[in-house]
């Protein structure tokens, strides 16, 4: 009897830890439907030769069924890549730290934290990597765009990124430039002539609200405030055919029993919308399905696949993250449900969140609530 007894015990502890674990792991699983957190510098990391940068595919195609890859980079001072535009990826850029310039058409804006810009199909641009170290992270639409970086990079596996290649150019990259070319959405404007970066203009700081190449200056553009949890949307589906938003999150725990989630047992559940979420300040936690809660520190990922319920509880001070989605998700939820923020900064106090009229925009959003 005690053997049993111990063998059932076994069992229910182990289907426990087993609910509790949400798995992290360094490189993206590449099938569908499984959540999973990728810890800072993780994710599959691909060396561009010559490029003194890293590139780290978080999220692919394989796991959003080509809905959108999610990507991240970092390097030291550079060329920049070279002028180019894709028929149908839509390409976004999202400073996270130190500098970057990205031209766009026939723009150029040097890019600080926070920073964004937005190039949709037909765009002609290029990026350059500039001091000592700057990181920024991307959402291509539609997925799959991301066997690109496979194709003319090589796997790497060190702390940062090599900073001495002296490896012929001609021989090395220049081949598989040229063949990535006919292979992947990507069409080479050598034609285009080089500019320097120009000043940032005052109107830089709004949402275009069609699909149109822009930048957005940090912290502008339009905020929604919902039980002291302050959206920033800084691409939606009007900007983005439709496809996909990306915006922060910024929120604090002393405002938590005033959000949407003040009830531990509310859960969030997309029908078809996938959401990753990128941590940058503070420490986040997660609750997914029947799982314990994973706190997420800055620079760590986690994806949330559609029909995964899931809360999220903001752990610190002052916490922010950027939320990715294709379709409109949980940004444009946020906002439309949000009242007007104007300060660049979170509210000193909160309001309770209309939860009554959050439920009212599940049928418009396709989400559940409960």
């Amino acid at each position: 009897m005690e053997q049993i007894t111990g063998k059932l015990s076994s069992l229910m502890n182990g289907t426990k830890d087993q609910a509790k674990k949400l798995e992290t792991v360094e490189l993206p699983p590449g099938k569908p439907g499984a959540p999973y957190v990728i810890s800072s510098q993780d994710g599959e990391i691909i060396y561009i030769p010559l490029s003194k940068s890293a590139t780290r595919l978080l999220i692919t195609g394989k796991e959003t069924e080509d809905a959108f890859c999610v990507v991240a980079s970092g390097g030291s001072q550079g060329d920049p890549i070279g002028f180019h535009y894709h028929r149908e990826a839509h390409d976004v850029f999202l400073c996270l730290q130190g500098n970057i310039n990205v031209w766009a058409g026939e723009k150029c804006r040097t890019m600080g934290a926070g920073d964004f810009a937005s190039l949709p199909p037909g765009t002609i641009h290029q990026y350059q990597v500039l001091g000592a170290h700057a990181e920024m992270v991307g959402l291509i639409v539609p997925g799959g765009w991301e066997e690109f970086f496979r194709f003319i990079g090589e796997p790497y596996s060190g702390p940062m990124w090599p900073m001495d290649d002296n490896r012929n150019f001609l021989e090395v990259l220049l081949p598989k430039l040229k063949a990535a070319a006919e292979q992947y959405d990507m069409v080479p404007c050598p034609q285009q002539e080089h500019f320097e970066p120009q000043e940032w203009q005052a109107d830089e700081n709004q949402l275009p609200g069609s699909p149109q190449p822009y930048f957005l200056k940090n912290a502008s553009g339009p905020a929604y405030e919902v039980g002291g949890t302050v959206c920033r949307p800084i691409i939606t589906t009007a900007e983005s055919h439709g496809k996909f938003a990306i915006g922060s999150i910024e929120g604090s725990s002393q405002h938590h029993k005033h959000g949407i989630f003040a009830k531990e047992v509310q859960c969030l559940r997309f029908d078809n919308v996938h959401h990753a979420f990128y941590v940058v300040q503070g420490s986040v936690e997660f609750h997914l399905d029947s799982s314990s809660p994973s706190k997420l520190a800055a620079g760590e990922v986690i994806y949330i696949p559609k029909g995964t319920a899931f809360r999220y509880k903001m752990a610190s001070r002052h916490n922010k993250v950027y939320a990715f989605a294709n379709g409109g998700g949980l940004i444009e939820v946020l906002s439309k449900l949000g009242k007007e923020h104007k300060s660049p900064i979170l509210p000193e106090k909160a309001e309770d969140a209309n939860v009554g009229a959050f439920k009212t925009l599940q049928p418009e959003f396709g989400f559940s609530f409960s």
